[in-house]
């Protein structure tokens, strides 16, 4: 549970113990205390009050839980605007030694990622973006924790989307390229500010989700079935219409291997397209939840009722559907840290939609075509 105050609590408890020590402390003889001197006044908040409030998020660990990253967001109501810092503090002493790491008025800083052995930081931002010219998105720089500037590890015509380091920390990767296009890009933590970035996939349609494997080998992504160049140009040009429950296409789950480096898709069914996915912390199994290849049940706001559960085994590529249902929503399932369940949400019996009453439903994983209980 944080320790940090609300600016209100910090004036409730102020006037609190100010009235305490006025009623512990003996008044001198013919004295009488103001009312500002007895407590300040105080007021119901306001909506504006919380719109004011800065926010914290994106708690970090360190790798050894020494210390830990966030991130402080400032609204600025007036200017319809806000700003990202990015704090550091010590697990073991608390508020008291929190101190701000990055200082920007008027650019972001966001997504600290330690590296694996805790010497550094990596985070995005937009500090260098040119407003003069079309705006490049964030790009990826690195900082020491005992402070310092920091240095630019990235020069990414379009921005950095998202990044993450390998478990055996020897990669980073990360995922750039224009809108719908983006592909994945690494650099050796040994030569972060050295090396150039090797691109790692290709293809028209870009990487949509990906996920490390736990033994740092391999990369599993998803990735469209095609590009829609006419659909990409109408968004650049602004266009404005809105198509109701557009033809999109579908996405399979594919693995990419490093070493020796190999690409293969892993699904392939018509029927299905591919939308998340989890890889189990052993990286024997990967999950995924597949939708409606319809298009009325796809592309609406509860696509999640038309979709179903899929188990994989990365030994064998061979893929069990565990649920087969009809407007009913289940969660994407999750295998156990000791990899012998396997386990999902879905309301209660799986017979019926309904906001309320979820179950957990479990099985062996290796059950195949056995009963959930």
């Amino acid at each position: 549970m944080s320790t940090a105050l609300t600016a209100p609590l910090r004036v409730a408890l102020s006037a609190f113990a100010a009235a305490l020590a006025i009623a512990l402390v003996p008044a001198a003889p013919g004295f009488t205390p103001t009312a500002a001197q007895v407590a300040p006044e105080l007021r119901p908040m306001t909506f504006m009050d919380v719109q004011r409030m800065a926010r914290s998020g994106s708690y970090t660990p360190s790798p050894a839980g020494r210390w830990m990253l966030y991130t402080v967001t400032t609204p600025d109501w007036e200017e319809a605007d806000q700003q990202s810092d990015i704090h550091l503090v010590s697990m073991q002493e608390g508020v008291s030694s929190s101190r701000q790491m990055t200082f920007t008025d008027e650019s972001d800083e966001t997504s600290p990622a330690w590296s694996r052995d805790g010497t550094f930081f990596v985070f995005a931002s937009d500090r260098d973006e040119d407003p003069d010219e079309d705006p490049g998105g964030d790009q990826l720089y690195m900082m020491r924790p005992d402070g310092g500037e920091a240095q630019r590890i990235t020069d990414s015509q379009h921005g950095v989307a998202d990044f993450a380091f390998s478990d055996d920390g020897r990669w980073l990767i990360y995922r750039s390229g224009e809108s719908s296009q983006e592909q994945l890009h690494r650099l050796p933590v040994d030569g972060l500010l050295e090396a150039e970035a090797e691109q790692l996939t290709d293809g028209e349609a870009g990487v949509e989700n990906w996920e490390w494997s736990p033994d740092s080998r391999r990369i599993y992504f998803t990735r469209a079935d095609s590009w829609d160049v006419d659909d990409s140009r109408r968004r650049e040009e602004g266009f404005s219409v809105d198509i109701k429950n557009m033809v999109t296409p579908l996405s399979n789950l594919w693995a990419l291997d490093l070493e020796p480096r190999d690409t293969r898709q892993l699904t392939d069914d018509a029927a299905v397209s591919v939308e998340s996915f989890a890889v189990s912390g052993d990286g024997r199994w990967v999950t995924f939840s597949g939708g409606s290849a319809k298009r009325y049940e796809r592309n609406i706001t509860a696509s999640r009722l038309y979709a179903d559960q899929f188990l994989l085994e990365t030994a064998t590529g061979h893929i069990e559907r565990l649920t087969a249902n009809s407007e009913i929503g289940e969660r994407l399932p999750a295998v156990s840290p000791d990899g012998r369940w396997v386990a999902f949400s879905a309301p209660d019996d799986v017979t019926r939609y309904t906001m309320t009453e979820n179950r957990v439903y479990l099985r062996e994983v290796t059950d195949r075509g056995g009963a959930f209980q």
